[in-house]
């Protein structure tokens, strides 16, 4: 008996999730759900016989993809992190989040980390809901698809800065009726601060924590990369597990004048020792209690900027890495609206920071917007060349890194003044993603071919899946298509590979 035969028994054992076919569809539509895959309703726009994986060469790329799984559902080894990078469809995290659902529940031991987040919300741009963000002070906003690009920018395409001396940002991974439970007690902040007297601090209900460590971009093994970054990575270890927390400045002056080393090294400090109008410095992964009313956890005079700071020393983030040490799956959005591939290629931290996730699963869904030219203007070359200088990075961060292509929605295109009609670029970018996939020797899921084609986004719009712009969509419309995906990877894995 084979080794995938002996798992597939082994899964089966576990689930009997056999769940019956809608009534209004048929054994060949393919809607109905084999073993973890999510339940598919019948929708008449959906073209279910091309919901699958498309190899049109080999499949090797996904075979260590495919290991990882068995490991982590036989054994509970292993921490398997995935990336899906886009355009708007990934930034507002309707689809991903699906797909993070539907990944982390399918097996006991799949859930793991909630994965990386930004604060779209504190550069006034739109934040997923399935977290919160809230801030004070003011933020400026630097992203890849509008230049110019006067911030260095990383894996999520995006930057907030600041130079407000009050300024902070809170987020809450389980906001209010989510329905999710994400923990961290891990947090690495990708940010930059051209001011060094300045240390971010990580504020935990009545706890305070200094980052116990900072990786700068010299640290890294490759000397190609030494010289692109200020970025510093801060990271905040927690003895315990939570969902939230707040990020603000310190002065080091006043952190190194209360506390000597002596004190540093120790394991606890009396919270009776301190005063609200006392900052506080905690040294290697040291944790302490704050003395505090309702009011404030500390003054602000502490915690903010230094009265002495000048206008033009920023505090730059790109983001917060939040991991929870146990085995399992991440899956992390990295999304900017209007984002192309030449969009991505401005990020000079791209790869530096990708380091840091070591993806074993990209899903690439960039194209929508490389393919908003006229008909006629889209060029396939130059897509496929832009394509493989970022899977370069990629594959050098980790070499046995998968990938699955994910062709573009079918959406309308401007034709005129006052005029559109479907975007007849979008077979081209299946084009150029199927010769992709031939060069990988990796898969495409053909979303495109699914929805139904040329013209389909107009039944899918009336069957309320689409948004009235043509381009996006309704929540149970990327719900819809994660599950699809989602579907089409699991039975892969499961079933196509014995």
């Amino acid at each position: 008996m084979t080794f995938k035969n002996l798992f597939s028994i082994s899964i089966l054992t576990f689930f009997s999730l056999f769940i019956t076919i809608d009534a209004q569809t048929s054994i060949s539509t393919l809607s109905s759900s084999l073993p973890l895959q999510q339940q598919i309703p019948y929708y008449p726009c959906v073209n279910y016989e091309a919901n699958r994986l498309i190899y049109p060469a080999d499949s090797s790329s996904l075979h260590y993809f495919y290991s990882l799984l068995d490991t982590l559902s036989l054994y509970g080894n292993g921490h398997i992190n995935i990336v899906h990078l886009g355009g708007s469809h990934i930034q507002a995290d309707i689809m991903t989040n699906r797909l993070r659902q539907n990944f982390t529940q399918c097996l006991p031991g799949f859930s793991s980390s909630r994965g990386i987040i930004f604060p779209f919300r504190a550069g006034k741009t739109n934040n997923p809901t399935n977290y919160t963000i809230s801030y004070s002070g003011s933020w400026s906003r630097c992203q890849n698809s509008l230049p110019p690009i006067d911030r260095t920018l990383g894996i999520t395409g995006i930057a907030v800065s600041t130079n407000d001396r009050y300024a902070s940002i809170s987020f809450n991974l389980n906001p209010n009726n989510s329905g999710t439970n994400w923990r961290y007690n891990k947090l690495r902040l990708m940010a930059s601060l051209s001011d060094t007297t300045l240390t971010p601090v990580l504020i935990v209900d009545n706890d305070t924590i200094v980052p116990h460590t900072s990786y700068h971009c010299t640290d890294l093994p490759f000397d190609t990369l030494a010289t692109l970054s200020p970025t510093t990575y801060y990271t905040y270890r927690l003895p315990y597990t939570t969902a939230y927390g707040t990020l603000v400045l310190v002065s080091n002056n006043r952190l190194s004048n209360i506390f000597s080393d002596t004190i540093l090294s120790a394991i606890n400090i009396n919270c009776d020792t301190l005063t609200n109008d006392s900052t506080i410095v905690i040294g290697d992964e040291l944790n302490i209690g704050l003395e505090s009313d309702n009011e404030s956890v500390v003054s602000s005079q502490d915690i903010m900027f230094p009265n002495n700071i000048v206008d033009n020393k920023l505090f730059t983030i790109n983001g917060f890495i939040l991991e929870y040490d146990e085995p399992g799956i991440t899956i992390h959005s990295l999304g900017v609206n209007g984002a192309s591939l030449p969009s991505w290629l401005r990020c000079a931290d791209f790869e530096y920071q990708l380091n840091m996730l070591n993806p074993d699963l990209v899903i690439m869904a960039v194209g929508v917007n490389d393919a908003n030219v006229p008909f006629g203007r889209f060029n396939k070359t130059d897509y496929i060349n832009n394509y493989n200088a970022i899977i370069s990075q990629i594959h050098r961060v980790n070499p046995n890194c998968a990938i699955l292509f994910v062709t573009n929605n079918d959406c309308v295109l401007r034709t005129g003044r006052r005029s559109y009609g479907p975007n007849r670029n979008t077979a081209l970018v299946v084009e150029a993603m199927t010769t992709l996939a031939a060069q990988h020797n990796t898969a495409l899921w053909d979303m495109y071919g699914v929805m139904g084609g040329l013209g389909s986004m107009a039944l899918w719009r009336d069957q309320g899946l689409a948004n009235p712009d043509r381009v996006h969509f309704f929540a149970p419309g990327y719900t819809l298509l994660a599950d699809l995906m989602y579907n089409s990877i699991i039975y892969d894995w499961l079933y196509r590979k014995q």
